[in-house]
């Protein structure tokens, strides 16, 4: 298969994210968000791979949009497919986030998004770092008081998990944002 299409991966994420949008005051369409972490992929991370690219700007359409894995395949190859994948969070299912308080689910998912990170190739937690750098600039917005501590908590916990080398400056942009907090 030849090189993933970026323009068509952002039309595909656009299609998909129609009518979503981001959390806040004045919320934005939700594409705004793969978009925003594509450009920190492409420009902070200095990242020029067609397969990261695409996958950052896709990296949310199969957990926000139900998108088929095998669609993803067909139309933008394995190496897209397999870091979407990778991005893509484990979610404690139905059965199970019945049994547990509010505050129980919120751990639960909490520690299974670090367990995946853990296990992530290097290419996707660059692909990570993008997304949470976009998160973090996003709660400065959209998160108060404990939300937010916690969110910035789990930052610090990602930043942990994934070592400065994979990409310093993702990583020092993350650390900025974290340290600019009250």
């Amino acid at each position: 298969m030849s090189q993933p299409d970026l323009t068509e991966a952002i039309r595909f994420a656009a299609h998909r994210h129609a009518g979503q949008h981001r959390d806040g005051p004045v919320p934005l369409p939700y594409v705004t968000h793969p978009i925003e972490v594509l450009l920190h992929v492409r420009h902070t991370a200095g990242v020029t791979d067609q397969e990261m690219l695409c996958a950052s700007v896709l990296h949310d359409v199969v957990e926000e949009c139900g998108v088929q894995w095998t669609t993803l395949q067909r139309r933008f190859g394995p190496g897209v497919t397999d870091l979407v994948r990778e991005l893509t969070r484990d979610e404690p299912d139905e059965e199970i986030r019945r049994t547990l308080s509010k505050a129980e689910l919120v751990e639960l998912r909490s520690r299974l998004l670090l367990e995946g990170i853990a296990r992530m190739s290097d290419r996707a937690q660059v692909i990570k770092l993008a997304d949470r750098l976009a998160n973090v600039i996003d709660s400065k917005r959209t998160r108060t008081g404990t939300k937010r501590e916690r969110y910035i908590a789990q930052t610090r916990q990602i930043t942990t998990l994934i070592p400065r080398e994979r990409c310093p400056a993702l990583w020092d942009a993350i650390d900025r944002e974290v340290a600019g907090e009250p």
